[in-house]
């Protein structure tokens, strides 16, 4: 039977109750005084008036009223005096955090409760703690605001640091193969053949290093990897292509197993080398040797494929997990229900904006449940307010959960990160791209950031455009400066250097404009035409009709804003293909964008990159989206005619009555992917996530190694606009 803990229960009962709650208009105070140095306004409690309602207009939580009015938890009178803070430790809290360094969570003091006290709970220094607490001498005060400051952080850089290793328990015995090197052969193609990466190959075997020699011995244990590949840790920038060579793979085997990879790879990048089913019988020329606990290797690479996926049942343990989703349970009393039908619109009231991915997540785990995960969820309404935030992270089970999801906004992610830092728990962030969130080794951001799509660009260029000429246009020369210089880059790294256009495809091009000029004679010839900046003269062309003219290729740079519509013109190319790679999402510019350029469709061969903004945009034309071949990247792509998405449609309607949003797909296939992790790779999984691939409703997922620490997800998917449909582009 499933296990919820809900923290905050949303009382969805009481929505649906025939009553309209009807709220009575209160006006912030006027009087403000002075009182030990902090300015407070004095506030008169009316009839009617709650705690709620008066922390609502002054923009002051309900605990800090309740910290500054002790009297006030007791309930209100008529003509009691409140002191509510001009400055609330609300504002003061979200400016700190929007700060770069935050590095401190906060414990609120309880009745009776000493510094000495609280910095045992959280195995800190009292000096520390004296430091980080000016005026702790004057004591503390049920209520009070403690900071505990976090240790010094040691970010680890994903690109040079070492493997991790774990330390192995002794055992009685341990069996291994011994493989004596022959003549030629490579450490790469042992590692095919026994199925294991060279990381895990040399922690079996001191000193191993890729040159080896005829005759030498080399240990593997008697472990069989039933995956279709092994894995290879990048040491230095490379091509792929070389790789491949070293492992005798062919290129497009590596390049299909490796999607998300370009022509280039680099330190610390994990690729997957393809080596087909294991074998029923074990290699030749091999013996079986036995060691005595003295022998057992020193550690084991617990990110090696082989250990990953080497097991056979569920984990038994049961795991802990925290949801911490924005509910608004507090603001469900200010729903009005109208007393005829009872019925509520959800797009007006907060407290219905997530309710949806709770309940993806609950039917995933739920069928997870089914296959023998065992998890307790604790479910904490935790939305934009700091100190509900701070609230929440008192409840003394937190520190024993192992893993946190949320929360969603990104000033309390940071304030929960810490928490999971300090108590060394994994946090998940379910929909922020920014690298920003990557404070620790335990952070896992679900969403791909931007410099994820750099090495799809140039493939998808290499695969459906590699003679079109390309061009880069942004709205002004502020916007995506650094991005337009490394996209540059990338492209020119797959562009050929020019290409060769047939002569008589720009005769024909002659021809056609030509005849559509009403000042010329018929049959009169322009002498010459402007092809790519370039004069072309038709002579030349008639000279040679079966030859060709070449054309230097370069990625031309478009600045709307100064170059206006005129400055595409330029470098358009009216004989063959043009890539247009669009790089704004403001919702006014990217429509006259898009105008614009399809007004000059008739004229110039055009394909349009967009933005994953775009998806977000409701004023973009439809038919300028399929007339300019729209392509555009998005992290959620959920294929029409995928029988679990349709299972997932028909079930979530079926329970909840309604049909399911973007959050509620969201929400099941993030915890399809993290709990189904838990339960197959353990408390350890992240040592397994880059190995581990899930089929979700929304695509694939695959987390790697971040800058400068933790793990993010690295898959987009690249997408077009077709027959009024969205459809996905397949990468080799």
């Amino acid at each position: 039977m499933t296990k919820y803990l809900l923290i905050i229960i949303l009382a969805l009962a009481a929505i649906t109750a025939p009553v309209t709650l009807l709220s009575q208009e209160i006006l912030k105070s006027e009087v403000i005084e002075k009182i030990d140095g902090k300015n407070y306004y004095i506030h008169t409690v009316e009839q009617g008036q709650t705690l709620y309602s008066i922390s609502k207009v002054y923009g002051v939580p309900v605990d800090e009223l309740r910290y500054e009015n002790p009297d006030a938890s007791q309930g209100l009178a008529i003509g009691q005096l409140l002191r509510i803070p001009v400055t609330s430790r609300e504002k003061i809290i979200t400016d700190d955090l929007r700060k770069g360094e935050f590095r401190y969570i906060f414990h609120i003091v309880r009745s009776g409760e000493t510094l000495y006290g609280i910095s045992r709970i959280y195995d800190v220094k009292l000096d520390g703690l004296k430091k980080a607490n000016p005026g702790w001498e004057a004591g503390l005060s049920p209520g009070q605001y403690v900071k505990i400051p976090m240790k010094e952080m040691v970010v680890a850089n994903p690109v040079n640091k070492e493997v991790t290793i774990s330390e192995v328990q002794p055992q009685e015995e341990k069996k291994f193969y011994e493989h004596v090197v022959k003549e030629k052969e490579t450490l790469y193609g042992i590692a095919r053949i026994y199925r294991m990466s060279i990381d895990s190959l040399a922690s079996f075997n001191p000193g191993l290093t890729d040159k080896i020699f005829p005759g030498e011995v080399i240990r593997i244990p008697l472990t069989v990897n039933p995956d279709n590949y092994i894995t290879h840790r990048v040491r230095e920038k490379t091509k792929l292509k070389k790789i491949a060579t070293k492992y005798a793979v062919s290129v497009t085997a590596m390049k299909e197993a490796n999607p998300a990879f370009r022509s280039r790879v680099y330190p610390g990048d994990m690729l997957l080398i393809p080596v087909g089913p294991p074998s029923a019988t074990p290699p030749g020329d091999v013996q079986i040797v036995v060691d005595t606990p003295d022998d057992t290797p020193a550690g084991i690479v617990k990110s090696d494929s082989v250990k990953c996926f080497n097991r056979k049942y569920p984990y038994k343990k049961e795991f802990k997990v925290a949801l911490m989703v924005p509910l608004y349970a507090e603001e469900v009393r200010d729903i009005e229900v109208n007393s005829r039908d009872g019925d509520v619109d959800p797009s007006k009231y907060k407290s219905f904006n997530f309710i949806q991915f709770y309940e993806g997540f609950r039917m995933a785990m739920e069928e997870l449940e089914q296959q023998g995960l065992n998890v307790r969820l604790y479910v904490y309404d935790v939305d934009e307010k700091v100190s509900k935030t701070i609230q929440v992270l008192q409840q003394p089970e937190l520190t024993g959960m192992d893993m946190i999801i949320g929360p969603f906004f990104s000033r309390n992610f940071k304030l929960v990160s810490n928490f999971a830092e300090m108590f060394d728990i994994k946090i998940v962030n379910p929909l922020t791209r920014r690298a920003e969130v990557l404070t620790h080794e335990n952070v896992y951001k679900f969403k791909p950031s931007r410099e994820a799509q750099l090495p799809m660009l140039p493939e998808f260029v290499r695969q459906y455009y590699p003679d079109a000429n390309i061009i880069l246009l942004r709205n002004n020369k502020y916007e995506y400066g650094d991005e337009i210089q490394e996209i540059k880059q990338s492209l020119e790294q797959v562009a050929p250097y020019g290409v060769k256009l047939a002569n008589k495809d720009i005769y024909k091009l002659i021809r056609e404009y030509s005849e559509a000029d009403t000042n010329l004679l018929p049959g009169e010839l322009y002498a010459e035409i402007n092809i790519e900046n370039r004069l072309i003269q038709t002579a030349q062309l008639e000279a040679a009709p079966d030859d060709s003219t070449f054309f230097s290729n370069g990625i031309a740079e478009v600045v709307y804003a100064v170059d206006s519509v005129y400055g595409i013109i330029r470098n358009a190319s009216a004989v063959r293909r043009n890539l247009v790679i669009v790089l704004t999402n403001h919702e006014i510019h990217t429509p006259e964008i898009l105008t614009r350029l399809n007004d000059l469709k008739d004229t110039f061969d055009i394909t349009v990159v967009g933005m994953p903004e775009w998806t977000l945009l409701d004023n973009l034309e439809t038919d300028y989206l399929l007339d300019l071949n729209v392509h555009f990247f998005t992290d959620s792509y959920m294929d029409e005619e995928d029988p679990r998405v349709h299972d997932f449609i028909w079930s979530y309607r079926e329970r909840f009555k309604t049909h399911p949003g973007n959050y509620a797909f969201e929400g099941y296939d993030l915890a399809t992917y993290f709990l189904g992790a838990l339960m197959r790779f353990g408390p350890d999984c992240e040592e397994c996530l880059p190995y581990y691939r899930q089929h979700l409703l929304q695509g694939e997922i695959q987390f790697m190694p971040a800058y400068p620490t933790g793990y993010e997800n690295r898959i987009w998917n690249l997408c077009r606009y077709r027959n009024f449909k969205i459809e996905k582009i397949n990468l080799h």
